[in-house]
């Protein structure tokens, strides 16, 4: 067994990934900075949110891979209960944890800035769900696609999940900008 073996080789692509995506999102952030400064109290939503999404779908990756390494969950059957559950739980935590993190913003902004700006939950609301569509499902299919090509999902999700919720989670928050 050398050095660079298959699970030396996952992680490290893994981690590579993401970094790439750190730089990305980094990048988009850089670029579109003047828009998202444009609403008080966005330097305390920001980075809440951007660790969110990495969290929440980093666990749902974990509970899905956990369940194909038990033999829970089939590869074959991906409308079970088991994982309508787990994904409908996932929704609903980061839909709620994204409400909180709006409302700890505008509170802040109050008792700091003295001006109660409430879009900013609205916001954090509507990047929260825009995330969650295309952060979930992702998450679900990318653990099942990996597990049936015979990797650890273990092993890749979490950088994985880390760098595209970055993404995902900035380009929300561009568009629930422009929406708001």
């Amino acid at each position: 067994m050398g050095v660079f073996n298959k699970r030396f080789g996952e992680i490290f692509s893994a981690q590579l990934t993401s970094i790439i995506g750190g730089l990305i999102a980094g990048t988009i952030l850089a670029v579109y900075k003047n828009n998202i400064l444009l609403i008080p109290g966005m330097f305390i939503l920001l980075p809440g949110f951007l660790e969110m999404r990495g969290n929440i779908s980093g666990t749902l990756a974990s509970r899905l891979s956990s369940g194909l390494f038990l033999k829970v969950i089939r590869t074959d059957k991906k409308n079970t209960r088991l994982i309508k559950a787990n994904v409908f739980a996932s929704f609903f935590l980061a839909f709620l944890v994204s409400f909180v993190l709006g409302l700890i913003a505008a509170l802040f902004n109050y008792f700091v800035v003295g001006s109660f700006t409430s879009s900013i939950i609205l916001l954090a609301v509507i990047a929260g769900v825009i995330a969650n569509l295309i952060e979930i499902p992702l998450t679900v299919f990318t653990t099942f696609y990996l597990f049936k090509k015979g990797f650890d999902p273990n092993d890749i999700m979490g950088p994985f999940i880390t760098s595209t919720g970055d993404v995902t989670s900035i380009l929300s928050i561009l568009i629930a900008l422009l929406l708001i």
